[in-house]
């Protein structure tokens, strides 16, 4: 396929060319208005409590996609963080009540895909000041797994 054949395909489809560029530009726009509105909140919450505890969220995207989304923590909306592609919330030291659930979704054999999910259940953190801690889920025991940052051995130190 030569330059000229590519120009010809562009000029007869260009409204779909074109809501194809606006759909990626708007994409990249929004990421990167959600980061700077997360970078935002987390330094307004880290100025406000500034012995806070991080909390990192189970997200792996492959074949398999898992994750463990935060809807509230004590009633509010999260202060969330992205520190090295890994994404969390902070959350005050002592008890938490945060609502979490979870997803796994795998390809299916008779379906695209198959998604398994939890309901939205309350969870109470213990955290300590200025310490990270990471929630997951085990498939096998079916329950949410809090532990701290350093032994989950899921995550860089």
């Amino acid at each position: 396929m030569d330059f000229s054949a590519i120009i010809d395909m562009i000029q007869e489809n260009i409204y779909v060319f074109g809501a194809m560029v606006a759909a990626c530009i708007g994409s990249v726009i929004f990421t990167i208005l959600r980061n700077k509105k997360m970078k935002e909140d987390g330094s307004n919450f880290i100025k406000l409590h500034p012995d806070a505890a991080r909390v990192y969220l189970t997200t792996k995207a492959l074949a398999v996609t898992e994750a463990v989304t935060v809807y509230t923590v004590n009633g509010k909306e999260p202060s969330r963080f992205v520190d090295k592609g890994k994404t969390g919330f902070y959350v005050t030291p002592g008890h938490s009540t945060v609502e979490v659930s979870y997803s796994y979704t795998r390809p299916g054999v008779l379906h695209k895909t198959v998604t398994t999910s939890t309901d939205v259940v309350e969870k109470i953190l213990e955290t300590k000041a200025r310490q990270s801690y990471f929630i997951g889920f085990d498939r096998k025991a079916e329950c949410f797994t809090f532990e701290d940052y350093a032994s989950s051995g899921t995550l860089e130190a």
